[in-house]
């Protein structure tokens, strides 16, 4: 009896802990502006800067319904340095050897990637040589989102035509 309840206990235990490993998710390994920085002047890839605002309900469900899907979160740590850039901190960034200050209450990095037009979340889609390839703004579905990291991602933008990238990307899902 008593090696019974042993048995069962162990059982029990590596169900507890195989349920627990099963509901975790792939997460996208923000980095900060200073992480990234460093980063990049050791081995320049492409930038995705996340911009949002602390206070942004559809940030949040962006971030936990589509950029949590492993095949999502997994593809940006692997072809991106992502960056996480919360609007509403003002504090001075330096970025590549220039300084963004405020001139108001928005992150002085922020206002320079967003060029004005703010609406939360936008991805910002930056190249090895630290030129902006696009910005989405506002909330995606997964689908769209993996597309667009893909085109940018994988140097379609060189070559192929969105429209193009679009039928051909369709297919192969």
């Amino acid at each position: 009896m008593k090696s019974i309840s042993s048995y069962l206990l162990l059982v029990l235990i590596l169900v507890i802990n195989t349920k627990g490993f099963s509901q975790q998710k792939t997460q996208v390994k923000w980095l900060t502006v200073e992480q990234m920085d460093k980063l990049y002047t050791k081995n320049p890839k492409k930038i995705l800067w996340k911009v949002y605002s602390k206070d942004c309900h559809y940030c949040h469900d962006f971030e936990e319904k589509v950029l949590k899907i492993p095949a999502i979160a997994t593809y940006i740590n692997q072809n991106y340095y992502p960056v996480l850039l919360d609007a509403f901190d003002a504090s001075p960034v330096t970025f590549a050897g220039h300084t963004y200050e405020s001139k108001d209450k928005m992150n002085p990095m922020a206002t320079h990637l967003l060029k004005g037009t703010i609406k939360f979340p936008t991805l910002v889609f930056v190249d090895e040589q630290l030129k902006m390839l696009n910005f989405l703004q506002g909330y995606y579905e997964a689908p769209n989102i993996e597309m667009v990291l893909h085109y940018f991602g994988d140097n379609a933008y060189k070559t192929v035509s969105w429209n193009d990238f679009q039928t051909n990307f369709a297919k192969k899902k």
